[in-house]
């Protein structure tokens, strides 16, 4: 089961509210904004090892000689794809309009889940690999602190 970070939430000073990182082998889980069905995606993924960091990083090109290609598509298809740990069910509808399930006890259970989502939904496994091995850190402003006087 997921990691509840709700109940991890900690305020900061000046009332911004951050979450701690936790550092377990728990699965993790995103919610994406699913622009082609009009609503909610949620993802549940594994962290990454450091080797597979290194790896996505250096799979991001090929060179030869050169000749500089950029292979990024395939690279979060193939990284996300190792990463995926399960979908939500009912977020997924296979044909016929059955549900798609990864979890083992539902009655909606395939155990080729993980081929169908990268077959049929490629964009959500690309934004997986984006979410997690290129946007898990970014920098702040630089205004974590908030001034009690008026710069005016």
């Amino acid at each position: 089961m997921p990691v509840d970070r709700a109940i991890q939430e900690t305020k900061k000073t000046g009332g911004e509210k951050t979450m701690p990182r936790i550092l377990s082998d728990e699965p993790c889980e995103v919610t994406f904004d699913d622009n082609i069905a009009g609503g909610k995606i949620k993802i549940r993924y594994r962290m990454p090892t450091t080797e597979e960091r290194i790896k996505y990083s250096n799979s991001q090109v090929n060179r030869s000689g050169r000749k500089i290609e950029s292979i990024i598509g395939d690279t979060r298809q193939k990284f996300g794809k190792i990463i995926l740990a399960g979908i939500t069910d009912g977020d997924f509808m296979k044909a016929g309009n059955k549900p798609l399930s990864s979890n083992e006890a539902s009655p909606n259970y395939d155990a080729g889940w993980k081929e169908i989502v990268a077959k049929y939904a490629p964009d959500v496994i690309a934004m997986l690999a984006m979410h997690v091995f290129e946007n898990a850190l970014i920098l702040g402003d630089g205004n974590d602190e908030q001034e009690d006087e008026d710069p005016t």
